[in-house]
């Protein structure tokens, strides 16, 4: 193995910022190192000397090495092989996966928004109560199907529902947007039972149609929907898989996220009173960068529910936790696991509709074929014009280039001692 060889200047404080780190790396890392002094030692001599071209050159040669470096950690660090055990062996692999999240929830599901690719999952596909995440497809079909300005009368039937209610009464008239803040921001039943009985065709009972056909439009395949409102009505059930699909579409209604986001809303009465109303979401109240949202519930047989979504260096992740006791605990760990993980690995699940079939010739492409090749955090390519380059390759060559350089500027020096003396 290469021993890194000492320079009058630079190479011990080479050594002694990235030595820990480049050991790490196994004989990759010290190769690395290696390079790094030699070329330091090159660095003392040339500034020692009075080369008029000496000082162009230790810039080329130290920026090249730089650039070498740079480029090499990654690729040292994410690929490698495991020596055999035994003593003096080294060890070279993969970074470590992260741990996996400790949480407590009966069910959940951590999805990657953009590829629509799972990274954790518990009973993700098993449909259980999901209490008043039910609001989030409820919400989806009343902001699709009807007007922002449409005015709805508050039915004796929203009055009477069971569970938190804001306090509607009989015969009040109210627009759609003023039900759908209500519906998400303090979790309203009679908001729920309000917009469904304004369906036109079939008033209540044509809504829940609509949810379920609105479901599996949106690649639910798990969940069976009974009330608007997200009671444990017989039959009403939901997976974890699928409430993350819901969450991830309702970021996507610019009207819904913005409701879902803020941790305060005002409501204004029919009356002219205006009221502000507190997220249920604790999560929007943390001062905790990047939360997007989405929804609670709580019922007595479900448990505590949480839909949320994070967003960080512009990824998005959702995470589902249903029947847990610590909803944010728990989706806490989620979103820690999942943006320490990076990109999603191969082979993972995928949720959502099956892309359409396409005319033959055209190819089809996937959420995680436009995954952003910047997420896992690792340089890939570069282009230069119409050439598409690795950059490992491109520092090399410019390694090489300064090191070539180096080369001809001692030769020449040399030479010129050689004629003065003559």
């Amino acid at each position: 193995m290469p021993q890194p060889v000492e320079g009058p200047v630079g190479a011990p404080a080479i050594q002694g910022a990235v030595a820990p780190t480049l050991r790490g790396l196994g004989p990759a890392g010290l190769r690395i190192m290696d390079v790094g002094v030699r070329l330091a030692a090159v660095h003392s001599r040339l500034r020692a000397s009075s080369h008029p071209l000496g000082g162009r050159l230790i810039t080329v040669a130290l920026l090249s090495a730089l650039l070498a470096v740079a480029c090499a950690l990654p690729a040292a660090a994410g690929t490698g092989s495991r020596a055999p055990g035994g003593a003096g062996g080294v060890r070279t692999a993969r970074l470590a996966a992260p741990a996996a999240p400790a949480v407590g929830a009966r069910a959940g599901l951590l999805l990657d928004a953009a590829s629509g690719a799972v990274l954790w999952s518990r009973q993700g596909h098993r449909p259980v109560l999901p209490a008043s995440t039910t609001k989030i497809l409820t919400a989806l079909v009343a902001e699709s199907a009807y007007q922002p300005s449409q005015r709805f009368k508050v039915p004796e039937a929203a009055v009477r529902v069971d569970g938190s209610r804001f306090g509607f009464l009989p015969g009040m008239t109210l627009t759609r947007d003023q039900l759908l803040v209500t519906l998400l921001t303090v979790s309203a039943n009679d908001a729920a039972e309000t917009l469904a009985a304004g369906w036109r065709q079939g008033g209540r009972a044509g809504f829940l149609r609509r949810m379920q056909q609105l479901a599996d439009q949106l690649g639910c395949t798990d969940s069976t929907w009974r009330d608007p409102a997200g009671l444990d009505a017989p039959g009403h059930r939901a997976s974890a898989a699928d409430l993350a699909l819901l969450g991830r579409a309702l970021l996507r209604r610019p009207v819904l996220a913005q409701i879902v986001g803020a941790g305060r809303s005002r409501f204004r009465w029919p009356g002219g009173r205006v009221q502000i109303l507190d997220n249920h979401n604790k999560l929007l109240r943390s001062g905790e960068p990047g939360v997007l949202g989405i929804k609670t519930g709580y019922t007595t047989r479900a448990g505590h529910t949480l839909v949320a979504a994070e967003r960080r260096r512009g990824r998005t992740l959702v995470a589902v936790v249903l029947g847990s006791k610590d909803i944010y605990g728990d989706v806490r760990a989620l979103f820690t696991y999942g943006f320490a993980a990076g990109a999603p690995p191969r082979g993972a699940e995928v949720l959502g509709p099956e892309p359409a079939a396409q005319p033959s010739g055209r190819s089809v492409h996937t959420g995680a074929a436009r995954q952003d090749p910047a997420a896992s955090g690792f340089p890939t390519r570069t282009a230069i014009g119409w050439l598409v380059v690795p950059l490992p390759l491109v520092a090399a060559g410019v390694a090489l280039l300064g090191l070539l350089l180096v080369a001809v500027s001692a030769r020449r020096r040399r030479q010129h001692r050689s004629d003065a003396w003559r």
